[in-house]
């Protein structure tokens, strides 16, 4: 299965809605992922552009994205980027395999 990092900003009603009650929100993105055929790796809230972060796994490209069009479709969010995220086994592989191939592609020329 393949690793996902999503990084999302909640709306401003989200926000309030947490500050006029604290709640914990790890176990609701459970739900959704493993609905979606997924598993919830990690959780974490941040400071900066976004203000959390699921690390996620699922199956294929369908399934993920089905979890965070779900959880989209609620207004929650104001924003969510999600990343494919690649092991640094796999990460050798490639570059092992761009080695053997860079020779086919021509670069643009002036």
């Amino acid at each position: 299965m393949t690793l996902y990092l999503s990084q999302f900003s909640y709306a401003a009603h989200s926000v309030k809605a947490m500050v006029d009650k604290p709640q914990e929100r790890r176990s609701a993105a459970e739900k959704i992922f493993v609905a979606a055929g997924g598993k919830l790796i990690d959780m974490y809230f941040c400071f900066g552009e976004y203000d959390g972060l699921v690390i996620t796994e699922f199956p294929s490209e369908v399934d993920v994205a089905s979890a965070v069009l779900a959880v989209g479709s609620s207004g929650v969010f104001s924003k969510v980027h999600t990343t494919v995220l690649i092991s640094t086994d796999d990460a050798v592989k490639a570059m092992e395999k761009a080695h053997g191939i860079a020779a086919a592609y021509k670069p643009p020329t002036t």
